[in-house]
């Protein structure tokens, strides 16, 4: 049995029964949290010296295609259709199979030096089986822990060895058979339906994706109602759609959500659906508001995404920012009232770590293993060095505002995965390696782009595309 024992803590579990603790050792045993307390007396244990250090749950990233770490700033200043057009039409299809490998694989060595130890990636990008493979080798090289969903989009603009739909279905099938046939490990298999504008009105086409991710045993993760309805302008009815379809459940997490009826809101509740939103593009790509407020209200569960780092960083802990501020913006407005007429705000810095931590595990349906620092739970544990240039003279009472609004990739010092070190002393194992070999791929994928004009006329090519596509 492999014991490893985080002596003299500061200690921020997310778990009420815990709380936080200023003095605690945490015993790990193969890979598991077996205790918490202060002096456990344990001697039998390679011990870490924790002093000095806040320890918390490792973040939890709801939604981020890792794909597209190749590009970065690509979309900076783009809208959703601009997104459509330039990623999914044309830059997309310039990505081979070996891309797919070294864009994971560096994608998520980022979000482990950021503190993201669980990511689900809406992997949308598999033109072939070999793309999906790679993608998934590198996914599993990486370390972290991942929900790897297949996604069922191709870009029109590519020839791809899948005829039609129900070779997609087959192909997943076979993949499942192949690389998830044991539930056990860090990465987990889920899928990811194309979105409902694209079945071309066979609603048969849909379903039988969400039906797919049934018998394989996957939860779906499925973009729904982040666009108004292109014909009508009318508010999106995806989610009374996947209910009518029977496709609608507790193993199903819905991404951005914004252009929804409230009437949708309910019905996603009363199907036990949960939720992801990713504040950064919503706001950006005029996606709506990601309303936290109204899930908390209604009892959804949710947790917050990174989208793309096409666009922004996998700093989850950026996000979880940018969203309380906003959200707190939005409530005072709301309320009618300044800053001056009372004290408080309607949102708490424990709330967002909440958001990024045990909240994002429960919308991933993984709140029984991970999310919170809980004997049981596996030990995906962050160590903040208080000591740090950015972190010292912190308030002791407000251990989760200094983690949300102080807390950087520089100052997390140590992140473990299952009780493994996957960042030690500020360095990620095997970043020099993957750094290189997405540099390569970049440079592959910027070449392919300057070969037909650059991004602002791939951008203008990809818009002939889809209005082509419109008729």
């Amino acid at each position: 049995m492999t014991r490893r024992l985080l002596q003299n803590a500061i200690l921020v579990s997310v778990d009420p029964a815990i709380g936080n603790l200023h003095r605690a050792d945490l015993l790990m045993e193969d890979g598991r949290i077996a205790a918490i307390g202060q002096d456990l007396g344990v001697t039998d244990a390679e011990i870490f010296d924790a002093s000095g250090y806040i320890a918390s749950p490792g973040f939890v990233d709801t939604h981020h295609h890792v794909w597209q770490s190749a590009i970065r700033a690509l979309t900076a200043d783009w809208s959703l259709a601009d997104y459509f057009a330039g990623i999914r039409v044309v830059t997309a299809a310039h990505f081979r199979a070996e891309d797919m490998y070294a864009a994971n694989r560096h994608g998520l060595l980022e979000a482990l030096h950021a503190g993201v130890t669980t990511t689900a990636d809406y992997c949308h990008n598999l033109i072939t089986p070999d793309h999906a493979e790679e993608a998934l080798r590198g996914t599993r090289e990486s370390g972290a822990r991942v929900i790897w969903c297949y996604g069922f989009n191709v870009p029109p603009t590519v020839e791809t060895p899948f005829a039609d739909t129900a070779a997609r279905v087959r192909h997943l099938h076979d993949l499942a058979g192949r690389h998830f046939a044991s539930r056990e490990g860090r990465v987990s298999l889920g899928v990811s339906p194309e979105e409902e504008g694209l079945w071309a009105g066979d609603r048969e086409r849909g379903r039988s994706q969400f039906q797919a991710a049934r018998e394989c045993g996957a939860r779906v993760f499925w973009h729904c109602n982040s666009t108004m309805g292109l014909a009508d302008r009318a508010l999106s009815r995806d989610v009374t759609i996947a209910a009518d379809l029977g496709v609608l459940g507790p193993e199903t997490t819905l991404v951005h959500m914004g252009w929804s009826h409230p009437d949708e809101w309910s019905r996603a509740a009363d199907a036990g659906a949960a939720f992801s939103f990713t504040p950064e593009t919503e706001l950006q790509m005029g996606m709506a508001w990601p309303n936290v407020t109204r899930a908390e209200r209604l009892g959804i569960p949710f947790g917050l995404g990174i989208d793309i780092i096409s666009n922004n960083s996998a700093d989850l802990r950026s996000t979880l920012r940018l969203m309380l501020q906003a959200e707190r913006g939005r409530l005072w407005e709301e309320a009618g009232v300044d800053g001056i007429s009372r004290s408080g705000t309607d949102v708490s810095c424990a709330q967002a770590l909440h958001w990024g931590t045990l909240g994002g595990a429960t919308a991933l349906g993984l709140d029984d293993r991970i999310g919170s620092l809980t004997p049981g739970k596996q030990a995906d544990i962050l160590l903040h060095d208080t000591r740090h240039l950015t972190m010292v003279g912190f308030d002791r009472t407000q251990l989760e505002g200094a983690l949300v609004l102080h807390g950087t990739p520089e100052n997390l010092r140590h992140v473990l995965v299952e009780g493994e070190f996957v960042k030690q002393d500020g360095e990620v194992r095997g970043a020099r390696a993957s750094s290189q070999a997405l540099a390569a791929t970049s440079e592959h994928v910027w070449r392919s782009l300057d070969a037909l004009g650059g991004p602002a006329a791939a951008l203008a090519a990809g818009h002939q595309v889809l209005a082509a596509i419109r008729g």
